[in-house]
């Protein structure tokens, strides 16, 4: 047989050896039996017997099952693996679930079961998808090494020849083979303390020892040692903040029920969990974070266009072994459960971040230069102007942020910033989140973060939900800031004094069960304040009828359901304006309200720019992430203009002191870049690297 076998070939003519010798080599980490209430960060790692890439940015997927990257991570993922960068994904568990690899229409089907064929099936699977994206040819062949990130506990390491910087890490934990009920041998139970070890589970013809397990202390250092030896710029995990089901459990020991795999979220938690330790060590990089959406895409509008959606179900048909190919395993070569039905359970057709993004992280400073804020590691940091470009980043204080940071100008002239932090803990009446602000005290530097406390109140599951905050500066000086809540709702806090207290806002009824997070807010010319939501059939808004009053349901806007976040400004002659993606389309909507008008309507409508996610605005021109992952400009009614870095979170807009617009992007290798306008009124010139 002539040219070159694939690795699952290879898998199967060796009668289950590894392509390659197993390496074996701990680490020296020392291992925490106790429970401390929070992480304590460890040294750092070396390892040996893994290629390592030193190049300007390196992205991680953490994952519970072989598919979440393709449903939910995807198109960041195909993008990510087309720039050439160090692209590994860590998934935690085998997605063993029945055992049973039978199509979605044959589930009824008496089949035997056989975890660990099932589990290769879907691993083969993976990495076909995998290759598909990274080389075209779904059959690019991949070598196999057992590698030890911790104390001589094996990991099985692929690694596609045709572009070595793409590899898959296999820890083969045992799922928790239920969307919600709690059972101690989980990622839930570890986490939690129900268990003190979880089992692995080898696949069919894997050199992994049978039995071994994972205590969480272990399961967390050696996530810390992968996220050591690779030294991510872009860490992506799913979601830690899932939204609970407004149905009651059909089993009380469930508890809440959320509309996500509990593999999910609790892959999350100890991805967090390693992050916190890997930036406190001397390894890390300058990274960000990305949190998505899981199951709860199939309730929501979908938000890709047709061209992002077809690369999905490409990748997710190689993944589900559609077009049932031969790869020589007996095993499988993909989940039949998926198989050509990539599109039935309604996850593919969106791709949605946790935490929505902020247009508002630019702002000027009292003399005129700009500054724009943002995350790296957790912590918020500042770039300003100078006369060299950019200065910076330079860390304020505080960790443990997540998301993006809102920042915007008081109206004493002082710079606020609003995040949300988590307080990461092994027990659910610990573990919780608030939203913090810090304000500045000089002409470029801020005091400490401050606890704005939850919408919900003290209940710090309830705070495990809520929306990201957005503010206002009103003009009596006080400011105020709104932040859905757990009940679907949205809550606002007046900032002005002892005493202020969350206030949840009448739902009317065409918001139905409740709304979306990512809201936008804007104070119109008579200083009334003005709150949007994505509602499930519309615009949702309220409104103030005095200055600084109490907000309520203003008329319905009669418009029509967008497919992501609100964003809100003020038009021209003081005309209330929100713009949105057009679900299934990608283009972005704009709808007005006239003053003194309760009439809303779309009065533009873009060409496509593709990607998703929030619409960053400022005097009139737009800031998108487009169809490559990059940044799409558009400004005085010209077309889009693509370019830019491969890019993280949402990008900013702000007009300089010369009234040129200014563009800023936080590329996935950490640095600030901007591109601006030669003159007012100009196209956006070149975009170039911050410092």
């Amino acid at each position: 047989m002539g040219g070159r076998i694939s690795r699952r070939r290879a898998l199967w003519l060796t009668g289950g050896a590894l392509a390659l010798p197993a390496v074996g080599c701990g680490v020296g980490l020392a291992v925490r039996e106790d429970r401390p209430k929070e992480p304590e960060p460890l040294g750092p790692a070396q390892v040996t017997g893994v290629a390592h890439h030193s190049i300007t940015q390196s992205f991680v997927h953490v994952i519970a099952h072989p598919d979440d990257n393709l449903y939910f991570m995807n198109p960041d993922l195909d993008h990510a693996l087309a720039s050439g960068a160090a692209c590994v994904t860590v998934c935690l568990t085998d997605g063993e679930s029945d055992g049973r690899n039978v199509l979605h229409t044959e589930l009824g089907r008496v089949v035997r079961a056989d975890r660990p064929a099932y589990t290769r099936a879907r691993i083969n699977g993976l990495t076909a998808a995998l290759a598909l994206l990274a080389t075209g040819d779904e059959n690019s062949p991949w070598d196999v090494s057992l590698v030890s990130y911790l104390d001589g506990r094996l990991v099985e390491q692929h690694t596609l020849r045709a572009a070595p910087q793409v590899q898959l890490i296999l820890l083969a934990l045992v799922e928790a083979r239920s969307v919600s009920l709690p059972r101690a041998a989980s990622l839930r139970g570890l986490w939690l303390g129900e268990t003190e070890a979880l089992e692995t589970l080898p696949p069919v013809r894997s050199g992994l020892p049978a039995g071994a397990g994972y205590s969480r202390e272990q399961l967390i250092a050696t996530l810390h040692s992968v996220l050591d030896h690779y030294r991510p710029t872009v860490v992506r995990t799913l979601d830690p903040n899932p939204d609970h089901s407004p149905k009651p459990p059909k089993d009380p020991r469930s508890g809440h029920v959320y509309l996500d795999h509990q593999d999910h979220t609790y892959s999350a938690y100890f991805a967090q969990a390693a992050l916190a330790r890997h930036w406190a060590g001397d390894r890390a990089r300058n990274a960000t974070v990305e949190h998505y959406l899981g199951y709860v895409n199939a309730a929501l509008p979908h938000n890709l266009d047709q061209a992002a959606v077809g690369r999905k179900v490409l990748a997710l048909n190689s993944y589900g072994w559609a077009d049932n190919r031969r790869c020589g395993d007996p095993a499988g070569c993909g989940d039949r459960k998926v198989g050509a039905g990539a599109l039935r359970n309604g996850w593919a057709q969106s791709t949605r971040y946790r935490a929505p993004g902020s247009g508002a992280w630019l702002v000027p400073l009292s003399d005129g230069r700009l500054a724009a804020f943002g995350l790296l590691n957790g912590a918020a940091v500042q770039w300003t102007q100078s006369p060299r470009g950019w200065d910076g980043p330079r860390r304020l204080a505080g960790t443990g942020l997540e998301g993006q940071v809102q920042a915007f100008r008081q109206g004493d002239g002082l710079i606020r910033l609003l995040g949300v932090r988590t307080m990461l803990r092994y027990a659910a009446d610990e573990h919780r989140r608030e939203i913090v602000t810090a304000v500045q005290t000089g002409r470029d530097s801020f005091g400490p973060w401050e606890s704005l406390g939850a919408p919900d109140g003290e209940d710090p599951v309830r705070s495990m939900e809520f929306g990201y905050p957005v503010g206002l500066a009103l003009a009596d000086g006080t400011v105020q800031v709104a932040a859905r809540t757990w009940g679907g709702t949205v809550a606002v806090r007046t900032l002005s004094g002892p005493g202020e207290a969350w206030t949840a806002l009448t739902l009317p009824p065409h918001a139905g069960g409740g709304v979306q997070d990512g809201l936008g807010a804007v104070v119109d010319g008579y200083g009334n304040t003005h709150v949007f939501a994505t509602g499930p059939r519309t615009v949702v808004h309220w409104a103030s009828d005095v200055p600084g009053g109490p907000l309520r349901p203003a008329p319905p806007t009669g418009l029509p359901v967008p497919g992501g976040p609100v964003t809100a400004e003020l038009g021209e002659e003081g005309a209330l304006r929100v713009r949105f993606r057009e679900p299934k389309s990608a283009r972005v909507l704009t709808a007005e309200r006239a003053p003194g008008s309760e009439a809303w309507r779309v009065v533009a409508e873009s060409a496509p720019p593709g990607g998703f996610g929030r619409i960053a605005t400022a005097d009139g021109a737009m800031a998108v992430r487009d169809d490559r992952g990059r940044t799409a400009l558009r400004a005085d009614g010209r077309d889009w203009q693509h370019d830019g870095p491969l890019l993280a979170h949402t990008p900013a807009l702000a007009t300089d002191r010369d009234g040129r617009l200014v563009a800023e992007g936080v590329g996935c290798d950490g640095h600030l870049y901007s591109a601006r306008q030669p003159v007012p009124g100009a196209p956006f010139g070149a975009w170039s690297q911050a410092g």
